[in-house]
């Protein structure tokens, strides 16, 4: 009996040895980032940061591992936070995790106000600037380990293979449900390869997915400093994919198991005796039927290869029809939320037609952009904004929420923002110098009035306001150029395009005139001049001209660079508080 009792004890104390070490979350990486926003220990923001941190770990006993809040009232001392748990943990797990990173923030990140911090089993992340429901791809990276898997020839297509699929899968979770997948794969013999693919639940499916595949892509630098790496993690702020050769997560959190197919057992060929006749009747029809079975397969593969491209076609018109469809609002909708278009809301004029100012039935506020009927954006301008806009999220980008396309009628529908445009706090009433007709002074009063120009509202741009939309601004254009999926040129940056939120962050908006850049083309050309410029006969709106680059104005050469020199002409205007 003592001994036995010995051994129970030994046993218990190894078991219960197991869970804590199963339990005790592993740092895995930090991002520290905006090294020019920082903070000291003793400041309100100090304090308010200690407030969330508190609150985060308060609320990490949810079942669904997630959890957002904001501590303070005004900038720059309001801070926003988040944590994500692994899908697969129980709540304990996520409390302990989470209060692990809540405890070690202060010295993984101690002055900055941005920070980003990694564990296996859980991230918390918390900014000066709002990052809810927006999908951000960066700062992020790859972490892997130095050992390598030598038994598997095609082991780095596996591994390709099975992050597509269970990204795929995390990303078209059903409504309400975490989106969060697990997935394996059989290797040589009974090794087998384990992933994993989560994104956090307050951005879309579409949103997710692209997520998703910016991390795929991180994959393949690991890839080619550590070929067959056999655990690696690509980890940005939205989103997560991991894989690795043990499992190192609850496997019965849904995950869905991938094996080759078996090779079929050998025949086992019997004796006897057969005369040569006996044997020229086996072998002739053999070899005719493996001659006529080998051209079958080569004629079928031949056609598969033929129509492989145009396959590829369908599968990219189906995913944006799908696209598509899940960003549209029916009409009835849309009249509900602006009363009708009713001029009480109406909240700008722009180039295309008027801006309004609308709440849906959920309460969520949004800005609804009509194009007029005569409006020279035409369809494929309209495609084009809806397609661009829809694949960009970033917090220096407006947010497409949805577009309508019903009786004659084209409408974009986008997060609303409260502070409107920039031009209406950077300049004032532009009238007393302007020689016009009487229809269009009419108009021109009509627009500014109904954009609200206030002297006061320009003494809201102290010099850290202006600093901060100014590197805002570039933000959103180093997004557009290099970190975008997609790489865009804007062609229409003005202060009327960037849009100022309730913390004076600025957006850029209106992309009608935006196009795809191939990455290896350094300048491209347009027979159609667009954008905000002065023709040098006409001279009504000199606070609205000069934006684009001159190449681009006289003879349609357009790069990265002509956004530069906007965003320069931009810059200038924002200092000197006047137009060029």
């Amino acid at each position: 009996m003592p001994s036995f009792n010995l051994i129970s004890s030994v046993l218990l104390f190894f078991y219960i040895f197991d869970l804590a070490a199963e339990a005790n979350p592993s740092f895995l990486y930090k991002f520290c980032y905006d090294k020019d926003t920082t903070f000291t220990t003793n400041s309100t923001y100090g304090t308010n940061l200690n407030l969330l941190l508190s609150s985060l770990t308060s609320n990490a006993h949810r079942i669904d591992g997630f959890y957002n809040t904001t501590v303070g009232q005004q900038p720059p001392d309001r801070i926003y936070g988040l944590f994500l748990c692994r899908g697969d943990v129980t709540p304990d797990v996520c409390r302990d995790c989470v209060a692990a990173a809540a405890r070690n923030a202060t010295s993984l990140c101690p002055v900055e106000k941005n920070s980003v911090i990694w564990y296996d089993k859980c991230m918390l992340r918390y900014s000066n600037e709002s990052i809810f429901s927006t999908m951000e791809t960066r700062p992020g990276g790859t972490v892997w380990d130095n050992d390598t898997f030598t038994e598997e020839e095609d082991f780095v297509d596996i591994v390709a293979s099975l992050v597509k699929d269970v990204a795929s899968e995390a990303a078209d979770a059903p409504m309400g449900a975490k989106k969060f997948a697990t997935k394996e794969a059989n290797l040589s013999g009974s090794q087998k390869l384990y992933s994993l693919a989560q994104c956090t639940p307050d951005i879309s499916d579409v949103a997710c997915n692209l997520c998703l595949e910016s991390a795929i892509t991180e994959f393949s630098d690991c890839c080619r400093r550590k070929e067959k790496a056999t655990r690696a993690s690509s980890l940005l702020p939205s989103c997560n994919v991991q894989y690795g050769l043990t499992p190192f997560y609850n496997k019965t959190a849904g995950e869905v198991s991938r094996s080759k197919p078996s090779p079929l057992p050998p025949r086992d060929s019997g004796k006897g005796k057969s005369s040569s006749q006996t044997i020229i009747y086996i072998i002739v029809p053999t070899v005719g039927f493996l001659v006529l079975l080998s051209t079958f397969c080569y004629c079928i593969l031949r056609r598969k290869a033929r129509m492989k491209p145009y396959l590829l076609k369908d599968q990219k018109d189906k995913s944006k029809a799908r696209t598509m469809n899940s960003l549209q609002y029916d009409m009835s909708t849309i009249e509900a939320a602006t009363d009708n278009f009713s001029d009480a809301n109406m909240i700008g004029v722009g180039g295309f037609g008027s801006v309004y100012k609308g709440t849906l039935a959920n309460g969520q506020q949004i800005a609804v952009k009509r194009l007029s009927r005569s409006s020279k954006q035409g369809a494929e301008e309209f495609k084009n904004e809806v397609a661009l806009v829809a694949k960009l999220q970033h917090r220096n980008l407006v947010r497409l929420l949805g577009f309508c396309v019903e009786r004659e009628e084209r409408m974009l529908i986008y997060e609303f923002v409260p502070n409107k445009s920039l031009d209406c706090f950077l300049f004032g009433l532009p009238l007393f110098n302007l020689k016009l007709s009487p229809k269009d002074t009419y108009m021109l009063w009509i627009k500014l009035l109904l954009m609200d120009i206030d002297t006061e509202k320009q003494k809201q741009l102290d010099w850290p306001t202006r600093l901060k939309i100014v590197k805002g601004t570039a933000r959103g254009l180093l997004y557009l150029h290099t970190d975008s999926r997609l790489k865009i040129v804007h062609r229409d940056l003005k202060p009327s395009n960037i849009l100022l939120d309730e913390d004076m962050n600025p957006k850029i908006s209106d992309f009608g005139m935006a196009r795809i850049v191939e990455e290896n083309h350094n300048l491209e050309y347009t027979k159609k001049i667009v954008g905000t410029y002065q023709h040098k006969h006409t001279n009504k709106y000199p606070h609205l001209s000069g934006y684009i680059a001159p190449e681009y104005a006289v003879h349609g050469i357009f790069s990265f660079k002509s956004d530069v020199y906007s965003y320069g002409v931009l810059t200038l205007e924002i200092v000197g508080g006047k137009t060029n």
